[in-house]
């Protein structure tokens, strides 16, 4: 179920953010690579992932993904690693790097506005007031 395999993949970079915490502590790479795993990875997902789930919860429809939601959690996911690892992989292309995981990443939420924003502005399909 995307809908719940995106939180745990969100929660997962969290440790990934830990990880890579206690290996600057060692002085073995940079802290900024911890941080972005905590900020685009774990909150990133995580944001999208409950906004996805809320949304659909409080406008009456059922707690499932439909095609669209799976393409931005990937998006956000490989923005994320692009971010986090991209410069380990491309050390002289850090801008490329950075542009295609901000890519990605914005991406991911410009899917989600384009999806929600009309149901989100509009009655519950069930009837319900809410």
């Amino acid at each position: 179920m995307p809908l719940l395999w995106v939180l745990h993949l969100g929660h997962a970079w969290i440790i990934v953010g830990l990880v890579l915490l206690a290996l600057a502590a060692l002085g073995l790479t940079a802290p900024t690579l911890a941080w972005h795993a905590f900020a685009v990875g774990a909150m990133g997902s995580l944001i999208l992932g409950m906004m996805t789930r809320t949304a659909l919860g409080h406008t009456g429809r059922l707690l499932q993904a439909a095609r669209l939601e799976p393409l931005a959690y990937a998006l956000i996911l490989g923005g994320a690693l692009l971010r986090v690892f991209g410069s380990l992989a491309l050390p002289a292309h850090p801008h490329v790097v950075l542009g295609l995981a901000a890519l990605r990443w914005s991406g991911a939420f410009a899917l989600y506005l384009w999806k929600y924003a009309p149901m989100l502005v509009r009655p519950r399909i069930d009837g319900r007031k809410g």
